[in-house]
């Protein structure tokens, strides 16, 4: 399944370098793509979402009253996180960083109950495996949580989706982002 993954990579990493040397560069011994996927979720209680056949089914609402205030939430993102939604962050930190998975950033976002976390830049073919893992672990630490985390990309009609934003960059052997 990682094979076009792959293939590009070593694409994009050959002529990134092939560029490098044609501008001067005769010291970098290679080129590498580096990748920091952010994941964006919203948590819900798991009784609201044990509620909602649609949401167990498909990961998002197929009927219901669309929202008061549609996506006027703006100042939601500025707003302090809730402790219980803390406590899984928290938890969610601790594993990742016991997986050796760098995350650093977890905020609100713009819809109600939507937050995001980022990680670090690493290397993007590992960056997409501990994106795919991050996914896996987020969903068990919500359940333990007593919550349900959403990670389909509009689970609710009429207020903000969930973006997946793959934050990349081209990096020489000695470190320096080009």
């Amino acid at each position: 399944m990682k094979t076009p993954l792959l293939r590009s990579l070593s694409a994009v990493e050959d002529c990134a370098y092939k560029l490098i040397k044609l501008f001067g560069n005769r010291a970098a011994k290679h080129v590498r793509m580096t990748g920091a996927p952010e994941q964006e979720y919203f948590l819900v209680s798991k009784e609201f979402y044990e509620s909602r056949p649609a949401l167990m089914c498909t990961g998002r609402t197929l009927v219901g009253a669309a929202s008061a205030k549609d996506q006027q939430m703006e100042d939601h993102y500025f707003g302090s996180i809730k402790p219980n939604v803390l406590d899984f962050m928290a938890d969610l930190d601790a594993r990742l960083f016991e997986r050796g998975i760098p995350a650093k950033t977890r905020h609100n976002e713009v819809a109600p109950n939507q937050f995001e976390l980022a990680p670090l830049y690493e290397e993007a073919n590992l960056a997409i495996d501990h994106n795919l893992q991050t996914m896996e672990i987020m969903r068990k630490i919500a359940d333990d949580h007593g919550l349900a985390i959403l990670l389909h990309e509009k689970p609710f009609a009429g207020i903000n989706g969930n973006g997946k934003h793959l934050n990349w960059s081209l990096m020489d052997s000695d470190g320096r982002n080009l």
